[in-house]
């Protein structure tokens, strides 16, 4: 059972509830972890996801960089295929990394307009401590059809959204990123670090328990995110 208090419990699947349901054949598990991770251990019948990122195939960097923050909707329905999605799957993303690349992968199906999609709560890292069976079987599934809509351009924020909202009272721009991030000190080899004017610090890393990840209670979340001025009646945008 997800726990009591959370304002939307249908985002996340419980490592309790994918156990029951492994068999059920309108579920589609996908790995969000790199290859080599995939290869060597993953839930039994998760597909990989091919990318972390969700980047153009056809961008200079691949999937995995380059200059397009996301693939377009064909492109996105083409991977999304070749996982053997359809659009009346039901799907559960996870990954070994804290909830980081199954977040992405969720919120890139959603923008696409397929909601049908959870992230596992604690993914691997909860799965694997609670000795739940494990699989070194590289699944190839068949391609099936899927049809992509949108993009929900309500679901991104644009250089003039940050540009006219960040001196705003009732915006708040939440930094995720890591404390040398924050501060500039760490560029991730950009022409300039350092952050949004205003913007409000908690790194990702914080939302969560340790050591298996999953997320602090919604209690706690709340009062953590409060802390930081991240408040609900605010718009918040995440970066």
């Amino acid at each position: 059972m997800t726990e009591p208090g959370w304002a939307r419990p249908e985002l996340l699947a419980e490592t309790d509830w994918l156990a029951a349901h492994l068999d059920d054949p309108e579920l589609v598990v996908v790995d969000c972890d790199l290859l080599p991770a995939y290869q060597r251990l993953h839930i039994p019948g998760a597909v990989w996801s091919r990318s972390r990122y969700w980047k153009a195939p056809d961008d200079p960097g691949g999937l995995e960089g380059g200059v397009h923050a996301i693939a377009d909707a064909d492109a996105f329905a083409q991977i999304i295929g070749s996982l053997g999605i359809r659009n009346d799957s039901r799907v559960v993303a996870y990954d070994g990394s804290g909830g980081l690349y199954a977040a992405r992968f969720w919120w890139t199906c959603r923008r696409f307009g397929f909601d049908a999609v959870q992230v596992l709560h604690g993914g691997l890292d909860k799965w694997y401590a609670e000795g739940r069976p494990l699989s070194n079987v590289n699944e190839r599934p068949a391609p099936a059809p899927f049809v992509a809509t949108g993009p929900d351009d309500g679901s991104l924020c644009r250089l003039d959204d940050v540009q006219r909202d960040c001196a705003s009272d009732e915006h708040v721009f939440w930094d995720v990123r890591s404390d040398g991030e924050w501060t500039g000190a760490n560029t991730r080899g950009t022409k300039q670090g350092g952050r949004v004017p205003n913007a409000a610090h908690l790194e990702w890393l914080e939302t969560l328990e340790h050591p298996v990840r999953t997320l602090k209670s919604p209690a706690a979340l709340r009062a953590l995110l409060a802390e930081r001025g991240i408040t609900p009646e605010k718009t918040v945008t995440t970066y």
